[in-house]
């Protein structure tokens, strides 16, 4: 699976896409590159970083994007990133694609719990089923990287752009959670160029991510695991119920032997105890 061609070209199902940057790093060139391959769809950009006339030039001139200014208060009206959601889903009758740029920025000026209230929201299929997918950009130089890791937990596809030496090349680290619960990640490097487009220099394949599943040797003062002649000497032990179970003729038949203390005295076998 090549994550980073599902990811942009829109190829496996993924609601909420999340892309982590920095100033050193940005993350833009991404929205211009997934909207190019949206056409189907009603492209809204939630416009928090810059004015509407930047975003014009980054991304490509297509007449299914709409911008919408959220860096300035129109007419007075402060609304939230849920309430500019639902107008415009009001308004439109199409399948929608939403673009957040960016979320550390509507962080600055919203608690973290209301806005990961309304990123769960929006990028739910039962309350918004026009929205196809979710897009946000979101700065690990701007936002707690405890925040970022709560909203990694609630996306489906994380695309880390990294920078190098050379501010022309970008490393990507992308990771895919499938919808049997495992995890792709895919690795690349690549050349930005001025138009936006991304020329990948190294692809290295896909690797899946394997939960460690390593007993913790730190959470007690004695062994909790075993080495391997341990492990050997344990599987060669025999039980002594196995034995009882390889018995044909016996089944569950409970053998006793009375020793010198028991009493048999069935009429009354309460007198022992001297009532």
């Amino acid at each position: 699976m090549n994550v980073y061609e599902s990811v942009v070209r829109g190829t496996q199902a993924s609601r909420l896409i999340l892309i982590e940057d920095s100033y050193l790093a940005k993350g833009q060139f991404l929205l211009h590159l997934i909207s190019a391959n949206r056409k189907s769809y009603n492209i809204h950009v939630l416009c928090y970083e810059n004015l509407v006339p930047k975003y014009q030039t980054l991304f490509p001139s297509l007449s299914n994007i709409q911008y919408h200014d959220c860096m300035t208060n129109i007419l007075s009206l402060n609304l939230s990133m849920y309430e500019t959601v639902s107008n415009i889903i009001e308004k439109s009758t199409r399948n929608i694609v939403i673009f957040i740029d960016s979320l550390s920025l509507y962080l600055l000026r919203t608690e973290f719990s209301k806005a990961y209230k309304e990123l769960l929201d929006i990028t739910s299929s039962d309350k918004f089923s026009k929205i196809v997918q979710c897009v946000a950009v979101i700065h690990n130089d701007v936002t707690e990287l405890n925040q970022i890791e709560h909203l990694k937990n609630i996306c489906k596809t994380h695309v880390q752009v990294q920078s190098t030496n050379n501010p022309l090349l970008l490393k990507l680290r992308l990771e895919h959670k499938r919808s049997n619960g495992k995890c792709v990640v895919q690795k690349l490097k690549g050349e930005l160029k001025s138009d936006c487009s991304f020329k990948l220099i190294n692809d290295l394949p896909p690797q899946k991510v394997v939960e460690d599943k390593g007993i913790p040797t730190n959470l007690a003062s004695f062994k909790l695991d075993l080495q391997d002649n341990e492990k050997k000497a344990k599987e060669e032990l025999i039980l002594p119920y196995t034995l009882v179970q390889n018995t044909s003729n016996t089944g569950g038949m409970i053998h006793y032997v009375p020793d010198e203390a028991d009493d048999w005295d069935e009429e009354d076998p309460d007198d022992d105890l001297e009532i």
